[in-house]
C-alpha cells in the first residue's frame, strides 16, 4: 500500500503539487471574502478536491483588481453538481454571477411616483415583494425597517436596494414598521413587531431577516443578503460623513439573522424608548445564547449613511436598562410583546406597517 501511494505521489512533479496548492487556497479566498457560507464551502471543496473539472477564476488575484473580481467558474456537467444541486436549472446559484464587488449610491430627488416609473422594468410586485422567474431562489428574506419622517432617504434607499436584491437571485420582501407620531420611537419594539407581521402576512414564508435602518446603503454587491450559521452584522463599516466607523462591539445598522435565531433569541428588548442602547441589548442576547457574530472584511462590507438630521431623543435609561440585560431577556421580547396594529398600507415598492403601543404600560410590567 505504501509502495503504491508513492507511486502515486511519484507521478507528480513538485512544482504540480505547489501549483495544486496555490490554486486551492485561491479558490478558498475567493469564497471568503464573497461572504459564502461554511455549508457552501464545504460543497465547494468537495467540488475541488473530487471532480475531474477545473476552476477557473475570471479575474486575475492582484489586489488592484479585488474590488472587480468576478466570482469562480466551473463546469455544469459534474456528477457532484447534479448531487448538490448547485446548477440545477430550477435552482439559482449558490454564488451569482453578474456580482462584480464595489458599487456607487445613486441618488434621487424625485417623487415617489417617479421613483415607481424609474424602477417599473424590475417587475416588482405589490407590497415590495419580488422573486426570480428565471430560477427557484436559495434564499427567502424579508428587510425589516424602523421608519418614521425620512421619506428622501427611503426613496434613496428603495432606488438602491431593489436592484441590489434582484441580482442577487434572491426572494425578498421590504417592509417598513411606523409608530404613530404622538409615540416614543422604540426602535428594537418596531423590529419585533416587523418580524411578527411580516411572518403573519405571508403565512411564515420569510426564513432570513435582515434588521436594516433606511438611512444605510451597501456599496459593494458582494454584500450578500442571506443568513449564514451565525448571526452576522453587516454594516460593520459605514461611511459617515467621509468618516469610517466601525468596531467589533458594534452590532446596529443592518443585522441578519434566521427566523429559528431570533426566536430563540426572544427577539429585541421592547423597552428602549428613544434613541441609543437597543443594538448593544440585541448583541449581549446573541452571545448568551452561545451565537458568534460574523462580519465580512473590510472591503466588502461598506455601507454609506445618508446625511440627516437627528429627531430622536436620547433614552437617558439606557445604561441601567443594559445591566439587567440577562436577566430580562427570556421575559422581554417576542414572548411579551403588545401593540395594536393600525394599518397596513401596501405600496408598489414596499410594505407600511403602521402601529401603536403603549409605552408607560410596557415599561412598567414585570420582566
Amino acid at each position: 500500500m505504501i509502495k503504491k501511494s508513492l507511486l502515486f505521489l511519484g507521478n507528480f512533479s513538485f512544482s504540480k503539487i505547489i501549483l495544486a496548492f496555490l490554486s486551492l487556497n485561491l479558490f478558498i479566498f475567493l469564497l471568503y471574502v464573497n461572504g459564502i457560507e461554511s455549508n457552501s464551502l464545504n460543497i465547494s471543496l468537495k467540488y475541488f478536491l473530487f471532480s475531474n473539472e477545473t476552476i477557473v477564476p475570471n479575474s486575475n488575484n492582484s489586489k488592484e483588481n479585488l474590488d472587480n473580481s468576478t466570482f469562480p467558474t466551473v463546469s455544469k456537467n459534474s456528477n457532484l453538481s447534479k448531487e448538490y444541486g448547485i446548477y440545477n436549472k430550477t435552482l439559482c446559484p449558490m454564488i451569482p454571477a453578474k456580482l462584480h464587488g464595489r458599487i456607487p449610491v445613486k441618488y434621487f430627488n424625485g417623487t415617489f411616483i417617479e421613483l415607481e416609473n424609474s424602477l417599473s422594468n424590475l417587475s416588482i410586485e405589490k407590497g415590495g415583494l419580488w422573486s426570480p422567474k428565471e430560477c427557484k431562489p436559495r434564499y427567502k428574506v424579508a428587510l425589516i425597517i424602523p421608519y418614521r419622517n425620512r421619506e428622501n432617504i427611503l426613496k434613496i434607499f428603495l432606488k438602491n436596494l431593489h436592484p441590489f436584491l434582484q441580482k442577487q437571485q434572491i426572494e425578498y420582501g421590504i417592509y417598513l414598521i411606523e409608530p404613530l407620531q404622538n409615540l416614543t420611537f422604540n426602535r428594537g419594539l418596531l423590529m419585533n413587531i416587523g418580524f411578527i407581521e411580516s411572518l403573519k402576512k405571508t403565512n411564515q414564508k420569510w426564513e432570513c431577516f435582515m434588521f436594516h435602518d433606511v438611512d444605510l446603503i451597501p456599496e459593494d454587491e458582494r454584500i450578500i443578503y442571506s443568513c449564514p450559521e451565525q448571526p452576522r452584522h453587516l454594516s460593520a463599516f459605514v461611511t459617515k460623513f467621509n468618516t469610517i466607523v466601525s468596531g467589533e462591539a458594534l452590532f446596529g445598522g443592518v443585522s441578519a439573522l434566521t427566523k429559528d435565531q431570533m426566536k430563540k433569541v426572544n427577539g429585541y428588548s421592547n423597552l428602549y424608548f428613544g434613541w441609543g442602547g437597543e443594538d448593544d441589548d440585541f448583541r449581549y442576547r446573541i452571545l448568551q445564547n452561545n451565537f458568534k457574530i460574523t462580519r465580512y472584511p473590510l472591503e466588502i462590507g461598506r455601507y454609506l449613511m445618508i446625511r440627516h438630521t437627528s429627531d430622536q431623543k436620547i433614552n437617558s435609561e439606557r445604561f441601567n436598562l443594559l445591566k439587567k440585560t440577562v436577566e430580562r431577556m427570556k421575559t422581554d421580547g417576542l414572548n411579551s410583546i403588545e401593540y395594536k396594529l393600525n394599518d397596513m398600507i401596501i405600496g408598489k415598492l414596499f410594505t407600511k406597517v403602521i402601529v401603536s403601543y403603549d409605552e408607560n404600560y410596557l415599561l412598567k410590567k414585570i420582566y
